[in-house]
């Protein structure tokens, strides 16, 4: 699993999905990538333990669903952008990352 230097609350959500896209543009498999967002579950137990001790039963009822870090999760955001976008490239251009600044991104990420 790679170091994540992006950070959200608990760090799974947006992290996770920025990491995941970067897996993505790096070529990763998405079994890879899939593995690696999953892998921060165990991680976030603490996190979470705390969360539920703060809230009340009601609360945690809300909040419980996105505690799971599940390899399917990933999949179906990675899937949904794929049917909907046809490929990372246009979905990233489409939400602001120009196309040499993805190619930037691209070359850092998997130089060696």
């Amino acid at each position: 699993m790679g170091v994540r230097i992006i950070h959200c609350h608990a760090g799974k959500d947006r992290t996770g999905l920025i990491a995941a896209l970067c897996s993505e543009l790096a070529g990763q498999t998405r079994d890879h990538t899939a593995a690696d967002d999953a892998a921060s579950g165990p991680a976030l137990r603490d996190f979470y333990r705390d969360q539920q001790a703060r809230r009340t039963p009601e609360q945690w009822a809300h909040l419980a669903p996105f505690a799971a870090t599940r390899t399917d999760d990933i999949r179906r955001t990675l899937t949904h952008i794929d049917q909907h976008w046809g490929q990372l490239d246009a979905y990233l251009n489409a939400h602001g990352l120009p196309g040499s600044d993805l190619s930037a991104l691209r070359d850092r990420l998997t130089r060696t």
